[in-house]
C-alpha cells in the first residue's frame, strides 16, 4: 500500500508547521535600506561571513517500521487478526553537509545523501550483461555562492530552487527535479544544474532572479531552460511574478501571494502554461491500444492552473491546520476519464487478453490515473506537546482528494517519545474511491493498511 506514494500526484501529510516565514522562505535577508540614498546598507551576501574554519553537520534518520495490509477491509470478509500482507522495513539513511567561506563574498556548499543497502546493482558501462555493485552515495547539492560589485550575486551548480509557495501543490513550480513529497511536504526536494543571478533593487528590498537551467540526461541548446523571477514586498504581502521558458517543453508565466490574512496566512499561485511536460495517455480498444503523447504533440496547447491555501499556526496550543484547493488544467476531463476505463476495465477483466497487452495496459491505467483530476484538495491537522510532558503525545490527521472522481486518502497517526531521541508512532491509511477512480487505481482498490514505526537515534548534527 506505500507503494501509492510512488503514484500520487501530490503531496499531503504535513509535519508541525510554522509561520509562512518558515514554509516559503528562502535565504530571507535582514538588510536595511539606507535612508539617504535608498541603496542597501549592506549587500545581502555580506552575510556570507568569512569563516577561517569549514563547517560540516548533517543528519541522520533511522527507524524501523512493520506494516499490515488489508486489500479490502469493507467487504466483511477481512479479518484484523490476518491481514493480506506485512512488511518489516528497517530505514537508515544520512545527510553529510560542508559550508566553506574562505571570503565574505565567495561561499562553497556541497551535501551527500546515502541510505541502506549502502550498495546498489547496475548494469556495467563496459559490458552492460555484467552487473557491477556501486556505493549508494548521491551528490544532492554543490555549488558555489560569489558576487560581482555591491549589487550582483551569482550561484553556480546543483541546488534547489524555491520557486513556488504552494504547501501540498504547486504548479508554478516546475523546476526542481522531485515532486513534492506526499508525507513529507516540508522535505528539501533535488533542484537542478544551475546557472542564477540575483540582484537586490528598490528600497523595500525586492528581488529579481534569473536562470539558466541544464538537463543532466541531455544537455543541449533545445533543452536549457531559462527563468526569470521578481518579488515584490507590499506591505506585509510578498508577491512573485515569474516566467519559465523551455524550447522542447513550455512557456510557463505564475503569480504568486504570500501574507497574513486575519489569524491565517494565505498562499496562492496563478499559472498560465503553453505546453506541458505531462505525458498524456489514449487509449484504444484496437492496436496500439495505448499511445502515450510526447510534449511536441501538445507545445501550443494552453494550459491554466492555480490553487490557493490558508495556514493557521497557535504556538500557544501547539496547534497547526493547513488547507489547500488546487486546480489542475492538466488533468482530463470527465468524460476523457469515463471513455479510457470504458475501455481499459473490460480488457483488464477478459482472462484471453494477451499478458503482454495486459501489462502494457495496467501500466497505462496508472499513468493515466495519476494527476488525472482537476480538482484536488488536501487538509493537514497537527496538535504537539498534547499533555506538555518531557515524554509526550502528538497527533496528526491528513487528508488528499481527487475531487473530480471522489478519491482520496485518510491518514491519522500518533507519535510518543518514549525517550530521548526514541519514539514510537502508529499510523493508519486508509484508501477510497470507485474502482476507476484515480487513488483506487494507483493503490490497486481501497486498501487500508496500518504502520507502526520505532525511530531511534535519528537527528541532526
Amino acid at each position: 500500500c506505500w507503494a501509492l506514494t510512488t503514484w500520487l500526484p501530490s503531496p499531503a501529510a504535513a509535519q508541525e508547521g510554522g509561520s509562512l516565514d518558515d514554509l516559503f522562505s528562502d535565504e530571507i535577508l535582514d538588510v536595511k535600506a539606507s535612508e539617504a540614498t535608498g541603496l542597501p546598507a549592506a549587500a545581502p551576501w555580506a552575510t556570507f561571513l568569512k569563516s577561517e574554519a569549514v563547517r560540516i553537520g548533517g543528519s541522520i534518520s533511522s527507524s524501523i517500521s512493520a506494516t499490515a495490509t488489508w486489500n479490502n477491509p469493507w467487504n466483511g470478509t477481512a479479518s484484523l487478526w490476518s491481514p493480506d500482507s506485512s512488511n518489516l522495513k528497517p530505514s537508515l539513511s544520512g545527510l553529510l553537509y560542508f559550508d566553506a567561506r574562505p571570503d565574505d563574498s565567495f561561499r562553497v556548499y556541497g551535501s551527500f545523501k546515502t541510505r541502506w543497502p549502502f550498495r546498489s546493482t547496475v548494469a556495467g558501462l563496459a559490458d552492460p550483461t555484467v552487473p557491477v555493485s556501486v556505493p549508494t552515495i548521491h551528490i544532492f547539492e554543490l555549488f558555489s555562492d560569489f558576487q560581482q560589485g555591491d549589487r550582483l550575486s551569482f550561484r553556480f551548480g546543483k541546488a534547489t530552487v524555491k520557486w513556488g509557495v504552494g504547501y501540498f501543490f504547486s504548479p508554478a513550480d516546475i523546476i526542481n527535479l522531485e515532486p513534492i513529497n506526499l508525507f513529507d511536504p516540508e522535505a528539501q526536494r533535488e533542484g537542478p544544474v544551475q546557472f542564477r543571478l540575483t540582484m537586490p533593487f528598490g528600497p523595500s528590498m525586492s528581488m529579481l532572479s534569473a536562470y539558466a537551467l541544464f538537463d543532466e540526461r541531455n544537455p543541449d541548446w533545445s533543452t536549457t531552460a531559462l527563468a526569470a523571477k521578481i518579488e515584490l514586498v507590499a506591505g506585509k504581502y510578498e508577491i512573485g511574478l515569474s516566467g519559465y521558458y523551455r524550447q522542447d517543453t513550455a512557456e510557463r508565466a505564475a503569480l504568486t501571494l504570500a501574507g497574513p490574512l486575519g489569524d491565517f496566512d494565505v498562499f496562492a499561485e496563478a499559472v498560465i502554461s503553453r505546453g506541458s511536460s505531462k505525458t498524456f495517455y489514449s487509449i484504444s480498444a484496437v492496436p496500439p491500444y495505448v499511445q502515450a503523447s510526447t510534449p511536441s504533440d501538445h507545445r501550443t496547447t494552453v494550459y491554466p492552473s492555480g490553487t490557493i491555501g490558508l495556514l493557521y499556526n497557535n504556538q500557544s496550543s501547539r496547534f497547526t491546520t493547513i488547507v489547500q484547493y488546487y486546480f489542475n488544467g492538466e488533468g482530463y476531463s470527465n468524460a476523457e476519464r469515463d471513455a479510457a476505463y470504458a475501455i481499459l476495465q473490460p480488457m483488464l477483466a477478459n482472462p484471453s487478453t494477451p499478458e503482454l497487452v495486459r501489462a502494457a495496459l495496467q501500466m497505462a491505467a496508472k499513468g493515466f490515473a495519476l494527476g488525472s483530476g482537476r480538482h484536488y484538495g488536501a487538509l493537514s491537522m497537527t496538535r504537539s506537546g498534547i499533555f506538555d510532558t518531557e515524554r509526550d503525545v502528538d497527533l496528526s490527521i491528513l487528508g488528499l482528494w481527487n475531487l473530480s472522481d471522489s478519491s482520496g486518502l485518510v491518514r491519522p497517526s500518533i507519535t510518543w517519545k518514549l525517550a530521548d531521541r526514541i519514539s514510537l508512532g502508529a499510523a493508519l491509511l486508509f484508501v477510497f474511491g470507485e474502482e476507476k477512480s484515480e487513488y483506487a487505481v494507483l493503490s490497486g482498490g481501497n486498501p487500508a493498511s496500518l504502520t507502526l514505526t520505532l525511530s531511534a537515534g535519528s537527528g541532526r548534527f
